[in-house]
């Protein structure tokens, strides 16, 4: 192999571990929850401060996931050394470096849409390293990871609005409910035996909630909607609770797909034009996609 030759291969393979690092899969999944926040705040099209928060969002959630390695180095070490930083693709600064500049990247830009927006990107951080610091052996972890998720609808929305709608407020429980039950189902990845199935129970409100709201919009896409929802996370739920099939991550990452199917939801029921409905579900879509060549979890 010639040296030029020698060096593309390893530049992908850098690029391909940085990408592993960020689970940029899963990205996808956070432009979505924006969508939906800006819809319950009032924003009902694509502006250029929805696309900011977009991009802003996604910068935080990938130095979490940058940050989420750095801190599991050493256990990584013995349980998956084929990783980015423990194999030595993506040396540790690099990565440390990468991670500062991702938070620092998605404060500057929230400065430019709003003083709230900032302060709630100032709390997000906050959040994202204190569950990456303590989410081993955290039994509240889940919560905490809820919380990173709802603080996105939460300052998706008030970078339109300054107030907390009584829509907002229940849409951030509802979400945070599901995140609450999919890192519960994540935690059990590596413990034999059957998962509870109490976590089912939460990721189905979000629907509950919908079907009892629905009569609100039309059924010609209510419907349909619903269906979708409880199909995906039923046949995502039958790789967890399928003995013959169990496969804890492909759970996951099903579910972590649905999150968008979940601000779909959110922004039919905020009556929002047809194109911000199809853009969460090809969020939905993307994220599958991606999933195949990089693993969500």
């Amino acid at each position: 192999m010639s040296s030029e030759a020698l060096g593309s291969l390893r530049l992908s393979r850098r690029v391909q571990a940085h990408l592993s690092l960020a689970r940029i899969s899963n990205s996808p999944t956070v432009a979505s929850n924006v969508l939906a926040g800006a819809a319950i705040g009032g924003a009902l099209s694509l502006s250029t401060r929805t696309l900011l928060l977009m991009v802003a969002m996604v910068l935080f959630y990938t130095a979490g996931m940058y940050l989420n390695d750095l801190l599991d180095y050493r256990i990584d070490l013995r349980e998956r050394p084929e990783r980015p930083l423990p194999s030595g693709t993506v040396s540790r600064g690099e990565a440390t470096t990468v991670t500062v500049l991702l938070f620092a990247a998605g404060l500057g830009l929230l400065a430019l849409v709003s003083v709230p927006a900032l302060l709630g990107g100032v709390a997000l951080t906050t959040l994202i390293v204190v569950y990456d610091l303590w989410h081993k052996t955290n039994p509240l972890s889940p919560v905490l990871m809820a919380g990173t998720r709802m603080l996105v609808y939460l300052i998706a929305a008030l970078a339109f609005t300054p107030v907390l709608t009584p829509s907002l407020m229940l849409w951030m429980v509802l979400l945070g409910l599901y995140i609450v039950g999919l890192t519960s189902i994540a935690k059990t990845e590596r413990r034999p035996g059957l998962t509870r199935y109490w976590p089912a129970v939460l990721l189905v409100l979000p629907a509950v909630y919908f079907a009892v709201s629905m009569p609100s919009v039309s059924l010609g896409t209510g419907l349909p909607l619903f269906l979708l929802f409880l199909g995906w996370t039923a046949y995502s739920l039958s790789f967890l609770y399928w003995p013959a099939r169990r496969d804890v991550g492909r759970t996951v990452g099903s579910l972590i797909a649905g999150v968008s199917l979940v601000d779909a939801q959110v922004l039919l029921l905020q009556v929002a034009p047809l194109y911000l409905l199809l853009l969460a579900l090809a969020a939905f879509a993307l994220t599958l996609f991606w999933q195949r060549f990089i693993k969500g979890t």
